[in-house]
């Protein structure tokens, strides 16, 4: 083949910049070898605007961030697949689809995603990618142009085709597969109680292995990222109830990423959560609760904990945030709540938060600077520096009834 025709692709590359790839270390080697460092960051920061794109026009695709980085990591592979097929000029076949694209299939499924939207989805993202590459062929001379817009939009369109059938054929195995197992059985009863449905409580704790009728700690853990093996989270599930004395676990995959998790008392239990979460893992956990509406509030509340996860918090707990959930759920009037309340005090600088958060922890010892100084490792007068200044910033001296106060504080702490 002549290469000078083909040779605009190599050309390609970000416009922007600071997004990590998402698809498997074997296809972005291979991607780099074939293709090069400048396309392979062009297809990277593409597919993450075509995941946006699909998302969007299906929301049925989003979900949360695991979601999007499963979707991205699909979208991201079937680019590169694309952009080395266009390189080579290789007619496109179902075979040649991305292993990445045929795993995503998984999560779809198990999210009930039907495969109308699947295939909806598929046509968008090819959509979108024939856009960024005419985008590109605009921007070439001749002879190039008009001879690179029929040979890119025929191989796109025959990609688009035999990735549907892939993905069509492997979503059917996949659900048939699914449909037919017992996790598949036992997400079900899970739902139904999730739900609020009525089951048979005897029936369903058979299915499960997992006797409904006890004392219940639900709990989330969740992985960084979405290689994680679902053995290692399951795993940690386990430690994580051996840790709180629980008599046995049941686990549910949630997601590529995520795992629920819930395990159980015959009789009332206090549970001391002392637990060092391993790097590349979070964990989230409910309120303990009884019985099959226990077993659904403890998840609820578990779900809210995950909720307040993040880069700096690899472990949350329900009874350390239910005040700050409540709060949030108020949204935009919360928010409200709090600027009449603080004034000044709500600044969004470092210095500010910090003034907040020793007169939280403040007020939450009794107004004891030296117990607030404990707390928060540092000495009694600093306490006494930032207290005075916190009032300074509120206008005024703190108030005999500090409940104004301690909830506008706790809603400044919550994310908006």
């Amino acid at each position: 083949m002549s290469e000078m025709p083909y040779q605009w692709l190599l050309g390609l590359r970000a416009e922007g910049g600071g997004h990590a790839p998402a698809a498997s270390p074997v296809t972005l080697a291979f991607a780099r070898e074939t293709i090069g460092e400048g396309p392979t960051g062009w297809a990277v920061e593409t597919a993450v605007w075509m995941t946006q794109e699909v998302i969007r026009q299906v929301p049925a695709y989003g979900g949360g961030r695991t979601s999007f980085e499963t979707l991205r990591r699909s979208v991201e592979a079937s680019v590169l697949a694309a952009l080395v097929g266009l390189l080579l000029d290789v007619r496109p076949s179902p075979e040649m689809v991305p292993v990445e694209a045929v795993e995503g299939n998984a999560e779809l499924v198990r999210r009930g995603v039907p495969l109308d939207l699947v295939l909806r989805g598929v046509r968008i993202g090819h959509a979108c990618l024939h856009q960024r590459f005419m985008d590109a062929i605009d921007a070439q001379g001749e002879p190039v142009r008009p001879a690179e817009s029929h040979r890119v939009s025929e191989l796109l369109f025959s990609y688009a085709d035999a990735h549907a059938s892939r993905m069509a054929e492997e979503y059917i195995a996949e659900r048939d597969r699914w449909q037919a197992s017992t996790e598949a059985a036992r997400r079900r009863i899970v739902e139904d109680v999730l739900a609020g449905r009525r089951i048979d409580q005897e029936a369903a704790s058979r299915t499960l292995g997992y006797e409904l009728a006890r004392h219940h700690l639900a709990f989330v853990v969740a992985a960084d990222e979405l290689d994680t093996p679902a053995e290692v989270l399951r795993r940690f599930a386990a430690e994580v109830s051996r840790s709180v004395g629980g008599q046995g676990v049941l686990t549910v995959q949630a997601g590529p990423s995520d795992v629920w998790a819930w395990t159980a008392w015959p009789a009332p239990a206090a549970p001391a959560l002392e637990i060092r979460v391993p790097e590349g893992l979070r964990l989230a956990v409910g309120p303990p609760a009884y019985g099959v509406a226990g077993f659904r509030r403890s998840h609820l509340g578990a779900r809210e904990a995950q909720g307040f996860l993040g880069e700096d918090v690899r472990l949350c707990r329900y009874a350390d945030i239910r005040v700050r959930s409540l709060l949030a759920a108020r949204g935009e009037p919360a928010r409200w709540f709090a600027e009449e309340t603080l004034g000044a005090l709500l600044g969004g600088d470092r210095r500010t938060a910090e003034l907040r958060e020793t007169l939280r922890v403040y007020l939450a010892a009794g107004r004891s600077p030296q117990r607030a100084a404990e707390l928060l490792h540092v000495s009694r007068n600093t306490v006494s520096y930032r207290i005075k200044r916190a009032e300074e910033l509120l206008g005024h001296a703190l108030p005999d009834d500090l409940l104004d106060l301690r909830l506008a504080l706790e809603i400044a702490r919550t994310p908006p």
